[in-house]
């Protein structure tokens, strides 16, 4: 295999089974895991919590080990961690090693997307090659036949899900194994010699127990969470007090990509969050999602015939418009899926052009570059938590609702009343607000950005 030359179709099918790992992972597991919990106890749903706790941090458990190198090995060590979990879900009778497993699967799916983005753009950059047919349809064939089989094994046990999806990853890992010699990066250690980072290690332990306060608050109310969310906000404060005094505010990758990033994140979890709590209609919920889907998709082949429409703004500029609009679309039960659509479409289209720009920035090595830039969406992700569900939480008290009944209407344990659905509205409609805002100003100060290619 030299530059420029095509792969072969074997080549192809490989790179195709790995991708499909590296964008489902986060998400078939949970299948298995909302089989899990039979009632409504908080155990019976902590690996649930823990799970996507761990999704939204253990990015930042990596970071702080140093600066990442070779993204091939990372990916493979986190796809290993990531089968042992789901065999320890499998077959462990024990709740604490159930809860312990879910947790590491979350974290080997908070890594395993943004390393193996370094794989890829490794290969692309040698093989001057990109996804095209042979690639997507096996990974669409892939992801369609695990997802047939994960339904057929939901109407038997939670533990037979596992098991397939145990298989899904293992099969993405044999043909990682399989990828060329240059891929694998040989001779090059998993990180940069001493570029550990105490600060990054405070920052996931603080951000760790905010994201597992919020998780768990969209489910129970309790006063130990409270605690646990003032404590994480202290912790963060003085951390970044600590960084600013000692560092001051000068940052190696360039701020517009950082700020970016972080509205990023929180434009997708907005939209997640929102349909969580504000769709009841099970069928519109589905629809919901394939309608997110169908919108990372259509990002992937049409963004630049879209965006080369707008001649006056800028493709970052064009791409924060989107989202406002698409915002603002799914406040309104008429258009809510317009809106899920514009928010994939165009937060798809702008995670690219932050990746291919964190790439080619040349501040450290080129998978660390996309780490931190991950780290900023999910960063902007739980920031967008908090505003949503403390902004929810605050406005029930100000109307001296019931805050443990609220929560278990928006859990699904209940009814819910038009009471609570006027509260989740309003606590949309102020959110918007606040993404519209910061939106708005960032495309007003950052610079005019457009896609460029990987070199």
């Amino acid at each position: 295999m030299t530059n420029g030359q095509p792969l072969t179709t074997g080549e192809k099918i490989k790179q195709g089974l790995v991708f499909a790992v590296a964008k489902l992972i986060p998400i078939f597991p949970l299948i298995g895991l909302t089989m899990i919990h039979s009632g409504q106890s908080a155990a019976s749903y902590m690996p649930y919590i823990l799970f996507y706790t761990a999704l939204k941090t253990g990015l930042l458990f990596v970071n702080s080990l140093g600066h990442v190198q070779n993204a091939f090995k990372i990916t493979s060590i986190s796809m290993v961690l990531a089968a042992g979990a789901l065999l320890v879900l499998a077959i462990s009778p024990w709740l604490y090693l159930t809860d312990m497993a879910a947790f590491i699967l979350g974290a080997s799916a908070s890594v395993i997307m943004p390393t193996y983005e370094g794989v890829y753009y490794h290969e692309r950059v040698v093989w001057k090659w990109y996804l095209m047919g042979t690639e997507i349809k096996t990974l669409l064939g892939f992801s369609l036949l695990t997802a047939g089989g994960l339904i057929i094994a939901s109407h038997f046990s939670y533990r037979l899900v596992f098991v397939v999806i145990m298989g899904f990853v293992l099969i993405g890992l044999m043909g990682m194994q399989r990828f060329e010699p240059f891929v694998k990066q040989p001779g090059e250690a998993v990180f940069v010699p001493q570029t550990k980072s105490v600060n990054n290690l405070e920052l996931f332990i603080w951000v760790t127990i905010m994201a597992f306060a919020l998780r768990y608050l969209r489910l129970f109310e309790a006063k130990f969470v409270w605690q646990l969310v003032l404590i994480a906000i202290v912790g963060l404060i003085g951390l970044v007090i600590r960084v600013i005094l000692t560092r001051g505010m000068q940052t190696n990758m360039p701020a517009w990509l950082l700020i970016a990033a972080l509205i990023n994140g929180a434009f997708e979890t907005f939209l997640m969050l929102y349909i969580f709590v504000a769709v009841q209609n099970k069928a519109l919920m589905i629809a919901a999602y394939m309608t997110y889907g169908i919108g990372m998709l259509l990002a992937q082949v049409m963004r630049r015939t879209i965006q080369g429409r707008f001649t006056q703004l800028s493709d970052l500029k064009g791409q924060l418009l989107g989202c406002i609009i698409g915002a603002w679309l799914m406040m309104i039960p008429y258009t809510i899926l317009l809106g899920i659509v514009l928010i994939s479409f165009f937060g798809s289209a702008n995670s690219i052009l932050l990746n291919h720009r964190a790439y080619n920035t040349g501040v450290t090595t080129p998978a660390q570059t996309l780490i931190v830039k991950y780290r900023n969406t999910y960063l902007g992700s739980i920031l967008m938590q908090f505003i949503l569900i403390i902004g929810l939480m605050g406005l029930a008290a100000l109307r001296q609702q019931n805050l443990a009944a609220m929560i278990a209407q928006i859990s699904g344990s209940v009814a819910m009343t038009n009471t609570t659905s006027q509260l989740i509205h309003l606590a949309g409609l102020i959110s918007v607000g606040w993404l519209t805002v910061i939106a708005g100003l960032a495309g007003k100060y950052l610079p005019a950005i457009d896609e460029n290619p990987l070199t």
